[in-house]
């Protein structure tokens, strides 16, 4: 298993924080299958994000809502694009 941090949920969730960035070169070393599980992830955490409705008054909670979200869906873009990738035998 390849995933940074033992498992897909705790990179996904590496993920949203802005520990890691949804590079290439972080992904290269996963399998499709794991990648597959890795976006699966990412989709499930994204779907919670969007889910939580902070107090319209509270902007740092909206701001940091946001944050995530974008970070989950950028890496969501790009993972989706290596598996693709990887699928052609591109990367």
């Amino acid at each position: 298993m390849a995933f940074m941090g033992g498992s897909a949920y705790s990179m996904a969730s590496s993920l949203m924080e802005g520990y890691l960035l949804p590079s290439p070169v972080n992904l290269k070393r996963l399998t499709i299958e794991e990648l597959r599980e890795l976006h699966f992830e990412v989709e499930k955490l994204l779907r919670d994000q969007r889910g939580i409705v902070p107090d319209q008054s509270d902007t740092l909670a909206l701001q940091k809502r946001n944050m995530r979200i974008m970070k989950l869906s950028q890496a969501q873009s790009v993972i989706a694009n290596f598996t693709q990738l990887r699928a052609r035998g591109r990367a």
